[in-house]
Order: C-alpha cells, then sequence, then structure tokens
C-alpha cells in the first residue's frame, strides 16, 4: 500500500497527525485546506502569487530551521510532518493579531465588513481576548475616495497588500499602490493617476477587512441581513458566475462566485454594479394598451393585452398572409424563452420571419469545419495559447473578463497583436499593434488569410480556400490599397507568425462583421485558424466574441431567419432582422426583450406597421412605439439557462419574487400561444429544456439537474452538416 501511495504522482504528507495527499507544488495552506484544517490568512489569494506579508498563516513544520515558517509560501514535500496548534504557533498568531488591532478601529457595528470580516473572525478563533494597548489609536480623514465607485478608510486596512497586488498582477493597471514607508505606508492611488480599472470592484471583494468598500453599497445592508442566490451575470456574453445578495427584494449588490472554467474567480464593474434596471421604479408593472391610433398608451389587465394580441396577429395574418408578420428575439431571454418565442411565430404563427441582432456569418456553420459559428476552445484554454491575435476586437470594454485571461497568457509567455482601427487597453501590453485604416478589418482578415496561404509549412493547407483567395488578386489589391504598404507588410509577418506558432489563437467581434467591407470577415478568419492548423489543438483556436448574455444561446435557438433550433435549416428562409424594420411587407412585428428602435437612423419602428407588440421591463424607445406593451421579468426573477461565449450552458436561478404585475417571458408566450390555437403543456423552463436537449446535438442529454451551479461545456461536440 505503501508502495502504491509513492507511485500515484502526489506528495503524502501528514497535518496535525491527518495523512494529506496533494499534488506537487501545492502549498501546505492549500494541503490543510484540503483535510478540513483551518489556518487563517490575509495577504494570501490562492488567485495571486504568494507574499507571506502578513504573517498570520503559521505553522510548524518538522525539521525545518527557524520556526515557525509560513503556510501560504511553503511548498510541500514528500514525508512532511506539520502542526498547527502547538504554543509557538498560537502564539505568534495571538502576537500578529495583537499588532494589526493596536490602530484598527473597533467601529464594527457600523463597518460594512462587519460579519463577514476576516479579522474579526480570526481574532474571536485566534487572537487574544483583550489589548495592552491603552494610548490613542491613530486616525485619518474618512473616508477618501479612490475612484468615483470606491472608499478607503485607511484606518481599517492591515496593509495586506491583496489590492495592491491584484492591480499588478492580475489587471495589470497598476491602479491601488503602497506608498510611504514604515508606519506611514497605506494604500492610495499612484500620483497623478485615477483608479479607473474596469475591474477595481476585486478589491473590495477580496479586501479581509473593510478598507476598500463599494460607495453604492456602503451602510445599505448588513451581510446577516442578505439572501444569497447562486447565478449568472447578464451584462456581457462570458457568463461570469455571480452571487446574487438580496434583502427585501431588491438587489444589494453582487459578488463573484468562482468559476475556473470561465471568469477564474474576477468580475468586471458592470457586472458587480450594473443592476439598477433590475431595482429601476419605472419597471412595467402593467401591461399597456393604445387602444385608439396615435392615442396614448393605457393601462391594462392581462387579459385584454393579450386578448388583442391574439386578435390583431390573426387579422394580419388573415389579410396579408403569415409572412406579413415579423418576430425579434433577445439576446439577453433565457435559452427556454428564445426558443418558445421563434416557436410560436414558426408554428402558432406560421411565419418564417424570426432574426434578433448580431454578426453577420455566411451560413448556418463556418463550411470549412462543419461547426456553428462560435469559439473552437474553451476560455480556460486561453492562458495556453503562444500568440493571442485581437482583430476588431476589444475585450476590456466588451468582454472584459476575457481581458483578464489573455493578460494572464501573457504572463505565461503568450505573445498578443492587437489588430483594430482604434487603440485598445491592451495595447500597453501588446508584442506589436497593427493600426487599421476606417473599416479595414475585412482587408486586414484577407490579408493575413492570402499572405498565410502562400508559406511552406501549412498544417492543414485547403485547396478550396487556396483557390478562392490566391484567385481573386483584384479583392487582394483593394486590401493592400485601403490598409497601405506598412500595414499590409507588418499583416504579412503576423501571418508568417500564426502559421508557425505553436498555439494561435484569434479573436474578432461579433459586431465587427457588420462593418462596410468586412463581410468576409468571419470566414476568412476561420480559414485562417483552419490552413495554419489552429483548430482543435490545446490553446489554439479561432472565433467570434458575442455581444449580449446569451446571443450564442439565441442563435442556438433557431432566432435566425434561416436556421431552426439545432441549426436546422428553415425552409422557406424568412427576413433578416434589419429587413423586417424596414420592409413594406411586415404589417406586424412582436419583439421580445429588444431595442430595435436604436438601429433605425430615425428611429421610427411605424414605417409601414400597422401592429406592434413588445415585452419589455421597461418603457424604452422601442416600447413607447408599441400597440401592446407586455411587462416582463429580468433575469434575477426567473429560472432558465443562458449559452455563453465559449457554449457553457448555465442556469440563471430566481433570486427575488417576480414583481407584481409582470411576468416571466415564457409564461407570457405560454398564454398567447393557448389563445393562438396551440396550448403548450410545459410546466417550467425545466421542462422547455427537456424539448430543446432532445432537438438541438448541442444540447443533448441536458437537464436542469446536470447544470448544477457552473454549468455544462458543450461546445466541443463537433456537428456534422445538416
Amino acid at each position: 500500500m505503501a508502495e502504491e501511495a509513492k507511485n500515484d504522482g502526489l506528495v503524502h504528507l501528514t497535518i496535525d497527525g491527518i495523512p494529506v495527499a496533494v499534488p506537487p507544488g501545492t502549498l501546505v495552506w492549500a494541503a490543510a485546506k484540503q483535510a478540513g484544517i483551518e489556518i487563517p490568512i490575509y495577504c494570501y489569494h490562492p488567485k495571486m502569487p504568494p507574499l507571506g506579508a502578513c504573517r498570520m498563516c503559521f505553522v510548524e513544520i518538522e525539521k525545518m530551521p527557524k520556526p515557525p515558517q509560513t503556510a501560504c509560501t511553503t511548498p510541500v514535500s514528500e514525508g512532511m510532518v506539520v502542526h498547527t496548534k502547538t504554543e509557538k504557533v498560537l502564539k505568534a498568531r495571538r502576537g500578529t493579531l495583537e499588532f494589526l488591532l493596536i490602530n484598527h478601529p473597533l467601529d464594527c457595528p457600523i463597518c460594512d465588513k462587519g460579519g463577514e470580516c476576516d479579522l474579526q473572525d480570526f481574532t474571536l478563533r485566534h487572537g487574544p481576548g483583550a489589548t495592552r494597548f491603552d494610548l490613542r489609536k491613530r486616525h485619518y480623514p474618512k473616508p477618501i475616495p479612490v475612484s468615483d465607485r470606491m472608499l478607503l478608510d485607511r484606518e481599517r486596512c492591515i496593509l495586506c497588500q491583496r489590492c495592491t497586488r491584484f492591480c499588478s498582477e492580475i489587471s495589470m493597471d497598476n491602479g491601488l499602490v503602497m506608498i510611504n514607508r514604515g508606519y506611514r505606508m497605506e494604500v492610495g492611488t499612484a500620483p497623478g493617476e485615477a483608479f479607473d480599472s474596469i475591474f477595481s470592484g476585486n478589491t473590495v471583494e477580496i479586501c479581509p477587512v473593510g478598507a476598500l468598500t463599494s460607495a453604492k453599497y456602503r451602510f445599505k445592508a448588513r451581510p446577516w441581513e442578505l439572501k444569497r442566490i447562486p447565478s449568472i451575470c447578464n451584462n456581457c456574453s462570458v457568463g461570469c458566475n455571480v452571487r446574487i445578495d438580496v434583502r427585501v427584494d431588491k438587489i444589494m449588490r453582487q459578488m463573484s462566485r468562482c468559476n475556473d472554467d470561465i471568469d477564474d474567480g474576477w468580475l468586471c464593474d458592470r457586472g458587480r454594479w450594473d443592476f439598477d434596471y433590475v431595482n429601476d421604479v419605472q419597471r412595467l408593472r402593467t401591461p399597456l394598451v393604445r387602444r385608439q391610433p396615435g392615442g396614448a398608451l393605457e393601462p391594462a389587465g392581462w387579459g385584454e393585452a393579450l386578448g388583442l394580441i391574439a386578435e390583431r396577429l390573426r387579422a394580419v395574418k388573415e389579410r396579408y398572409g403569415a409572412a406579413a408578420i415579423g418576430g425579434i428575439g433577445s439576446t439577453r431571454t433565457t435559452n427556454e424563452e428564445a426558443y418558445l418565442f421563434q416557436k410560436l411565430l414558426r408554428e402558432a404563427l406560421g411565419t418564417p420571419n424570426v432574426d434578433h441582432h448580431h454578426g453577420f456569418f455566411p451560413g448556418l456553420r463556418d463550411p470549412l469545419t462543419g461547426r456553428p459559428w462560435m469559439l473552437t476552445t474553451a476560455i480556460a484554454d486561453f492562458e495556453r495559447a503562444s500568440h493571442i491575435v485581437l482583430v476588431a476586437s476589444d475585450p476590456y470594454e466588451r468582454q472584459p473578463i476575457l481581458n483578464l485571461r489573455i493578460k494572464k497568457a501573457l504572463k505565461a509567455g503568450a505573445r498578443i497583436y492587437v489588430v483594430n482601427e482604434s487603440s485598445t487597453e491592451l495595447d500597453r501590453l501588446a508584442t506589436r499593434v497593427i493600426r487599421l485604416p476606417q473599416h479595414g478589418a475585412g482587408a486586414a482578415a484577407r490579408l493575413l488569410l492570402e499572405a498565410a496561404l502562400r508559406q511552406e509549412n501549412l498544417r492543414n493547407p485547403r485547396e478550396e480556400v487556396r483557390a478562392r483567395v490566391l484567385g481573386t488578386f483584384q479583392e487582394t489589391r483593394q486590401a493592400e490599397a485601403l490598409c497601405g504598404a506598412e500595414t499590409t507588410a507588418a499583416l504579412r509577418e503576423l501571418a508568417r507568425e500564426i502559421a508557425a506558432a505553436p498555439a494561435a489563437l484569434i479573436l474578432y467581434d461579433e459586431m465587427a462583421t457588420l462593418a462596410p467591407g468586412c463581410a468576409n470577415l468571419a470566414p476568412d478568419l476561420q480559414a485562417l485558424a483552419v490552413v495554419t492548423g489552429n483548430i482543435d489543438r490545446p490553446g489554439a483556436g479561432v472565433g467570434p466574441l458575442f455581444e449580449d448574455a446569451n446571443s450564442l444561446g439565441a442563435r442556438d435557438m433557431g432566432l435566425l431567419p434561416d436556421s431552426l433550433p439545432g441549426y436546422r435549416p428553415a425552409s422557406p428562409a424568412g427576413l433578416s432582422y434589419q429587413e423586417m424594420l424596414t420592409s413594406d411587407a411586415v404589417k406586424a412585428l412582436y419583439i421580445m426583450g429588444a431595442n430595435p428602435a436604436r438601429h433605425l437612423a430615425d428611429g421610427n419602428l411605424r414605417r409601414g406597421k400597422e401592429f406592434i407588440v413588445v415585452q419589455e421591463i421597461l418603457l424604452t424607445e422601442t416600447a413607447q412605439q408599441a400597440d401592446v406593451v407586455l411587462p416582463a421579468l429580468t433575469y434575477a426573477e426567473k429560472d432558465g439557462s443562458m449559452t455563453n461565449v465559449d457554449h457553457h450552458v448555465q442556469a440563471i436561478r430566481r433570486a427575488l419574487r417576480p414583481l407584481p404585475g409582470a411576468r416571466a417571458d415564457w409564461e407570457i408566450l405560454m398564454d398567447l400561444a393557448a389563445l393562438l390555437g396551440h396550448p403548450w403543456s410545459y410546466e417550467g423552463p425545466e421542462d422547455v429544456l427537456l424539448e430543446i436537449a432532445a432537438q438541438h446535438p448541442l444540447y443533448q442529454g441536458l437537464t436542469w439537474e446536470s447544470l448544477g451551479l457552473q454549468g455544462v461545456r458543450t461546445g466541443e461536440v463537433e456537428v456534422a452538416h445538416a
């Protein structure tokens, strides 16, 4: 048995007499945690390199000099014997805590951290029962704003340096630094610098005391008053895991909930603080109906509103045909709601016109791989890339947590290339920045592909791609003319790097494909990855960075004019998003959770339309033009699933009681389907997910229970051509 243990690849040690086996390189602190033994820590954080500054994690290790030792900086070794409760260790911890409390204010009753404070908890469990310090404590003016969203109470700071190390090691923006020396040392901003990082809120969360606090949450609630619900951020396509903290049916804050496969334990400031629309007093609470043409929207009952919708849609269908009805879906509602929306339009109303606002992708799948248009690699694999090429994309602004993944890859040795029209936050860290002219992303993609195809070391030469690209000299000459000689040369050099790279990751923004001259942006970059062999290898990949929380889920569920759920071709194909907005042939529009008025030059949706229905949470520009407005619920008030940018299907869970008078989108669609003569028997979103799983190869076998707390990534399943 002992021989088997030696051959299992693990390191074996004992901690307080308990045998522990952990991987090589594990720190003593982590090994103790695995054994269920608490070693208190302040400066250490599992996502940052060890520091050993606070001296709180003392342990005594046999046969090691100068006991006690710090558990957060000491790696385990075979046969190590660790003690965490010797008198020497306990005395050292008491001493550390006594020093920390000398100047720390005892204002726990008003401190935001009271009730979830590590200093408070560790003092109770490990500290002295009384203080020997009877002089006046140090005082500072308080609080001081370190940004427009964060406040600093300097007298509470224990100089653990978690916040400053996050800024230097993780976000790499040096927003917070240690200033002054000796007993005057404190946390602050660098001279002449502002702490304007989009990741600033993480420093509040990882602060072990109440030194850094959120201006939005400060003095609003106490931790023990909060109900805590695991959910998913609804603010971009990354799908970061969050914990929604609720008090009296109001969101008080959102905290990160570590999912190593997606967010690595971090949250951007949008995800942390931009939830005001959920608590907005202007939320729609009752259906609104325009009873007279040109009249005002007036409150109505659900029966009247739904009855009017069914009646008017039937009338449009009878007068003009089913194709006169169009449906515009949402990129922020759940998969189940998107699925039911297209089902209502296609089956109950018989119209093929279903779409949502999205980028341009020719066909349902990438013709070279046979896969739907999506990332071919997992977010967690970003850090394994040797080269990361960002074409017409800015993750810092659009998908912020991906920016941190790219920086993590940079620390691991990756080379970053930014190919963009405007400056981005990653420019300062990039190996090379290639600045493009306006609307030059499509030309850049063509030049990269053309240059790669001329390399002799192609891993996957595709003759059909070579014939398409190298046989169209006119397009290449136009691309060269648009980009200019210097940029063209830089792009060709980059193409050679990509062709020779051990693992290149090529990313582009979904919405960049809508720019003039970018119709082939997606297929050219996909082809670039294929011919250079940067598909299906660790760290390598290609794909679009989608815009909203469920942009990819909307595509999967068939919110496309030419696609049914599962990327089965729709026959006949319907009108596109833009065509529905501008075509006089479309007389009625059903809009769920979208605001298409912002995509029209004059914002006028009424032109040529006889009837417009909008399901929304607020009275948007689009809702103000509707004939019927139905009040819907937010992500925090319902259950369902969403699909993130790398095809993790994850559950959102109801954190609040539904707003009185409003209904979940899936409930509204169920009621309307029944009025249209198509009653559905779903008990809830769980039943809809089962139907989706039965129809969609990428969702095969999924159940509500299988999603668990951190979802399931199904994007690696290859989908054959239908």
